[in-house]
């Protein structure tokens, strides 16, 4: 495994090279991917770098403007239903914005091995400009390099993929995938994601009390899952969980915080599945918050039930805020929680499992702040939005003196 860091030739002081990064959709407010983007854009930024992006519009934004210090352009959407002529408009549009303005920067960065990849790996033949490509999935069923292969033109696509400069991944799982495209172990680096760390910390019961009385919470005992309502988020197992943890702890409340999103949404089955189980009264959908932040410093446990994951941004949120971590035991968690000390490994698809971890976090006080302190320590060290953005830095930097 290597991980990017100084030894690669930059320095995190120094000015970073130019960067446009290249992204499908940089507009949602929900999202990972749209969130790590937006705080190493801003990291970068603060470096005194200069920073575009490219995407596609389809929430309805301006063409051209500057968001953050950042210079976005975005293409047209054409059509909903033809989604290859979208595809076809963004490596049309973008790659005349790459010619146009290929004096103003260094690198081309393209977050996932999709449209973004194939723009970056055409303008870098024609302009000759480095390009990185930075995974933000991993696994058979969602992972990218397993979609890749099985999207039309694979094998071209396969061929194209020899020309990226730097491969970035989030896990070491995610660097095994990539390695198996024949890439040098030496072009991959991980850079898992980083957050912004908030002054306060959910292992303070004195902060647990006060954001609980400022969100109007009245519950004893109380545990969040923030993300995407999708099947690989493991709702469905968490909701059986708590039907057992309710015998137990009658007066434990969990929050989800989040909603279903085009893709794989399962809210409708959730909330049927929720009113089977019975439990109206102890497990409350809240929907999209903004203060995601405050519900972690309110809460007694974080849980993420995923069954598949790159690495997971809500999670590192949680690990953030010190919050007491349950979750599962898939690779990509492996990287940043150790059981018994960062948070609480379970099975993946084992309610029981789930139900018994949160019952010794909710039976041991001592516990949670225990493993919320090393959770906000492991942050501190590895995972924060200035991390994160130094070893991005190193990396341009190195491409470009290398070019």
């Amino acid at each position: 495994m290597k991980r990017a860091g100084v030894e690669n030739g930059g320095r995190a002081e120094d000015t970073p090279p130019a960067v446009c990064m290249l992204v499908t959709d940089f507009d949602a407010a929900t999202g990972g991917l749209q969130k790590t983007s937006r705080f190493l854009l801003r990291g970068l930024n603060g470096r005194g770098g200069r920073t575009y992006v490219l995407a596609r519009n389809y929430h309805g934004r301006p063409r051209d403007e500057v968001q953050d210090g950042t210079v976005v352009h975005r293409s047209p959407v054409l059509s909903r239903m033809l989604p290859a002529l979208n595809s076809l408009a963004y490596i049309v549009d973008s790659l005349w914005w790459l010619a146009r303005n290929r004096r103003h920067y260094g690198v081309i960065h393209c977050q996932q091995m999709y449209g973004p990849a194939m723009v970056g790996l055409i303008a870098k033949k024609l302009l000759r400009k480095p390009v990185f490509v930075a995974l933000h999935m991993s696994g058979e069923t969602l992972g990218e390099v397993a979609n890749a292969r099985r999207l039309p033109l694979a094998g071209f696509r396969m061929r194209q993929y020899r020309g990226v400069d730097r491969w970035v991944a989030l896990s070491t799982e995610m660097e095994g995938e990539i390695h198996t495209l024949g890439v040098d172990p030496e072009q991959v680096a991980i850079i898992p994601n980083g957050t912004v760390l908030p002054a306060e910390t959910a292992f303070d019961p004195d902060v647990r009390r006060r954001h609980r009385e400022a969100l109007g919470l009245a519950h004893p005992k109380v545990a969040v899952f923030s993300g995407r309502l999708s099947w690989e988020k493991g709702l469905d197992v968490l909701l059986r969980a708590w039907k057992l943890l309710s015998r137990r702890h009658p007066d434990a409340h969990l929050l989800i915080l989040g909603e279903g999103v085009p893709h794989r949404n399962v809210e409708p089955e959730l909330r049927a599945l929720h009113g089977d189980l019975g439990l109206e009264g102890t497990v409350h959908f809240l929907g999209h918050v903004s203060n995601v932040g405050e519900y972690l410093l309110a809460s007694d446990a974080y849980v993420l039930p995923t069954r598949s994951e790159g690495l997971s941004c809500a999670l590192v949120e949680a690990m953030a805020a010190g919050a007491a971590i349950v979750t599962t035991n898939i690779p990509a968690n492996l990287d940043i929680i150790r059981d018994g000390d960062t948070g609480l490994l379970v099975n993946t698809d084992d309610p029981e499992g789930l139900a018994a971890a949160l019952a010794r976090i909710f039976d041991s006080p001592p516990l949670g702040e225990a493993l919320g302190r090393a959770a906000r320590e492991k942050a501190e060290r590895d995972l924060s939005v200035e991390s994160m953005t130094s070893q991005y830095a190193d990396l341009y930097s190195s491409i470009v003196a290398s070019k």
